[in-house]
């Protein structure tokens, strides 16, 4: 046999679906032993550049919850709309199960990251004809520092990712039938993602631009708007305790959570504020500091933390708005202004950390990941399934306008790795295809 052969059938071998559920396999023990046995002992010192912790107060809300308070922060303050209700329910179940421990919520991660690997194989293999690329996306993703920082923490990164993996799958499915009842799956699904986190809950909207642009043939207007209807009215059926819970609470239609205000004045204030020397996370505990100062000058009555705990979930709502409409009314008299954070968020969305250090090596390995998958993208368009290549393009477009007007991190790019591991597995691939017939 010769070395051509012997490297072609290893390909082959490599390749095939349960090689590549092994090979999944295998990483998802590595790092089981890495981040449940050996990491902790160094988090300390991984801490200062990246969050490994729990994250966002979602374990407080999931173990308020487990204690018998309900949702909200502390036993005394009022119930919250501050997160939306997924990713605390997932970890009070967890925490009701087993113990309240991170280490549960970092195997629940892995598990999910071991299901999203396979996810990302299967979206790989009905994008690119080579059979390089189910191997090689799951890798980029599992191997990508973000996510492997994200299965660290007890954050909603990787539920979010795997739900949003979901909801792709689903919608594909429903673009490719036009079936009503895949439209109304799609629908169910994505409510249930936007309850874990609502980024996505306004995607459909770009749907029109899939219609026009990638339909070889495209649906009439009437047929467009029916289908979107479905899936809009779907996703609100699964949403709507949660929004009715909110209106009996504050007499106001919130079908999300109620941090968009902190996260836009966030981002504002760190934009204008912004200067090498203090760095990202300095800036963002400033805007929190004015925050306090702003709640307590209108007279309400709250704890003094981060995310302000309130004793009437009305007032949370309505400060949130007061920000909201600061910020914006700010951004209208201002349009440079606006223009100005709009630029420097989308920098902050792939490379922005807490610290210098941190951005730097952010920079390391977000910037060739977005070159291969911008070539991916580009040979994709001329070479693979144009309506899968512009579907994820629509999906990068539209996340990233999520969060330009608001507030970007580099974390918040996370969801996107999966996506952007597909398209850059085209000339990884190519490359290796080359090494197999010319070795």
């Amino acid at each position: 046999m010769t070395l051509l052969s012997q490297m072609s059938d290893s390909a082959q071998r490599l390749t095939t679906p349960r090689a590549v559920t092994r090979i999944i396999l295998a990483i998802i023990l590595v790092k089981a032993v890495l981040i449940l046995g050996v990491l902790p002992e160094h988090r300390s010192s991984v801490s200062d550049s990246y969050g490994v912790g729990f994250a966002d107060q979602y374990n407080v809300l999931a173990n308020n919850i487990v204690a018998g308070y309900g949702y909200r922060f502390t036993p005394e303050t009022a119930p919250t709309l501050t997160r939306e209700p997924g990713y605390p329910l997932l970890l009070a179940g967890l925490f009701s199960l087993f113990a309240y421990t991170l280490l549960i919520a970092q195997a629940a991660n892995l598990v999910l990251s071991a299901i999203s690997a396979h996810l990302v194989s299967r979206l790989a293999k009905e994008t690119w004809s080579t059979p390089w690329a189910v191997l090689v996306a799951p890798l980029i993703y599992l191997l990508h520092p973000g996510v492997i920082v994200a299965e660290m923490r007890g954050g909603v990164e990787i539920t979010f990712v795997f739900m949003l993996l979901c909801f792709i799958m689903a919608v594909l499915k429903a673009l490719r039938s036009g079936r009503p009842a895949d439209y109304l799956m799609a629908g169910l699904v994505l409510g249930l993602t936007s309850l874990v986190r609502s980024t996505a809950l306004l995607f459909p909207l770009f749907l029109p631009v899939y219609f026009f642009l990638l339909e070889p043939v495209r649906p009439a207007l009437r047929t467009m708007a029916l289908r979107l209807a479905i899936l809009f009215g779907a996703a609100a059926l699964v949403m709507s305790p949660w929004i009715a819970r909110n209106y009996a609470l504050t007499q106001k239609v919130v079908p999300t959570a109620s941090v968009q205000g902190i996260a836009a004045h966030a981002g504002n204030y760190i934009c204008k504020n912004w200067s090498a020397e203090k760095g990202f996370q300095t800036l963002d505990r400033e805007a929190a500091r004015e925050r306090i100062a702003l709640a307590e000058q209108m007279g309400y009555d709250f704890e003094d933390r981060y995310y302000l705990y309130f004793y009437d979930a009305r007032d949370e709502v309505e400060f949130n708005s007061f920000l909201g409409r600061r910020v914006f009314s700010e951004y209208r008299s201002d349009p440079a202004l606006l223009a100005k954070c709009m630029s420097r968020n989308a920098f902050n969305f792939w490379f922005s950390g807490k610290n210098r250090r941190s951005t730097m090596a952010n920079l390391l390995v977000q910037a060739p990941l977005l070159l291969l998958a911008l070539a991916g993208l580009v040979a994709g368009w001329s070479r693979g399934d144009r309506r899968l290549i512009g579907f994820f393009a629509l999906l990068i477009v539209y996340t990233m306008s999520v969060y330009l007007p608001i507030h970007a991190q580099a974390r918040y790019s996370v969801p996107l790795v999966p996506i952007l591991s597909i398209l850059a597995a085209w000339p990884i691939s190519r490359l290796l295809e080359r090494g197999v017939q010319d070795p």
